[in-house]
């Protein structure tokens, strides 16, 4: 049987891993249409708030889930009501909401997910778990009177908030822990709200909490459009502009080009395509010979002009080594170094020896010299 060559295994590789991609692909595409986000308006799921927005619209209100290509509130809101928030909340986004509150508008947070948390920490607020997850919730101010609440439900989740500020109002606690508060900023409030069953499909018909979500709508005085944020749940229009930076990511031609480029670039890394030129290794670098060194270093010596600096340094050399052996200094005065060492050595050529030194004191020298003196040390040094 003849065997597969390694382009066939390339390609029969790179076939299953376009399956694999394509499949992981098509399953989240369904997953995320099939699932909706917990308090989406248009969810009829037990946690959604279809429910919500159907019934303020039977009561006289008005609403709307409109969103633009990006982050606009419809200059028709006096409300906002940003149920679980699914995707980060930018910069950009708070500093939109915060003014559009300052101006009077009233901002509404509910949840208790990531998106919730990151939204309340804007306000200097955190979600803490609950020591009380089951107990009854209890109104704190009388703010919460119209329309008249007689009982509310209980706590159907885990978290309070706290919050170091002593700016807000506790409108709902559960063991005297906050689960609904409001604080003022500018001409406008912001109600932050951990307790999310009220505004849910399976909560809204509960006893009492009705009459929560309009004491709610109420306190930011006669509200005018409802929007409800689907922005943070994801949603985007139909119509959405395709520029340069998104069309990669939100067109099936995009998509396809994205995949295309990592299968091929996959294929050059597998089949070892060079990109670039190739970088020798230091053990392929020539060395260059240690007499190599010797040369550069005497040829820059020499262009610097160190001839008196060599001379001084034979000099050292010459009386360290005749010194060395009855441990005279090299630093004794000539003269004393010659006549120290000639009591060691009767036999030592005191003239010649003086000569030598006196001409190594030399200050201005010819090149010529210099290599004269320096091979005369050198016969001194051998000796």
């Amino acid at each position: 049987m003849k065997r597969l060559s390694k382009d066939a295994w390339l390609a029969i590789g790179l076939f299953i891993a376009l399956a694999i991609v394509a499949t992981i692909a098509a399953v989240q595409e369904t997953r995320n249409k099939a699932t909706d986000p917990p308090l989406a308006s248009h969810s009829n799921a037990p946690d959604g708030a279809r429910a919500l927005t159907l019934w303020l619209d039977e009561i006289g209100y008005n609403t709307t889930t409109k969103v633009a290509p990006t982050f606009q509130i419809p200059p028709s809101a006096s409300i906002i009501m940003m149920l679980e928030p699914w995707t980060g909340i930018s910069n950009s986004e708070f500093n939109t909401l915060d003014a559009w509150v300052e101006n009077g508008g009233t901002l509404v947070i509910a949840g208790n997910g990531f998106g919730s948390m990151q939204a309340i920490q804007h306000y200097d607020f955190s979600l803490n778990p609950s020591a009380h997850p089951t107990k009854t919730v209890t109104i704190e101010t009388p703010l919460l009177g119209s329309p008249v609440m007689t009982e509310l439900g209980e706590l159907n989740g885990r978290f309070t908030l706290q919050s170091s500020r002593t700016d807000f109002v506790i409108h709902a606690a559960v063991a005297g822990k906050p689960v609904i508060v409001s604080l003022t900023q500018g001409e406008g409030q912001v109600i932050l709200s951990s307790w999310i069953r009220p505004f849910s499909n399976a909560g809204l018909h509960e006893s009492g909490n009705p009459e929560l979500i309009l004491n709610i709508l109420s306190s930011g005085g006669t509200p005018g459009t409802i929007w409800f944020d689907e922005w943070h749940h994801g949603v985007r229009p139909e119509g959405e502009a395709i520029t340069a930076s998104n069309w990669l990511q939100r067109t099936p031609a995009g998509r396809s080009l994205i995949y295309v480029a990592i299968l091929i670039f996959g294929a050059l890394v597998l089949r070892g395509q060079l990109f670039g030129r190739p970088v020798p290794l230091p053990k392929d670098i020539t060395r260059r010979a240690p007499l190599e060194h010797i040369t550069a270093v005497a040829n820059l010596s020499r262009r610097a002009g160190h001839k008196t600096a060599v001379l001084q340094d034979y000099k050292q050399r010459l009386k360290r080594h005749l010194g060395f052996r009855y441990h005279l200094s090299p630093t004794l005065p000539d003269q004393a170094f010659i006549k120290q060492l000639a009591n060691f050595q009767p036999d030592l050529n005191i003239n010649e020896l003086a000569t030598l030194l006196q001409q190594l004191n030399q200050t201005k020298i010819s090149e010529s010299d210099m290599v004269h003196l320096a091979a005369k040390t050198a016969q001194w040094l051998e000796k």
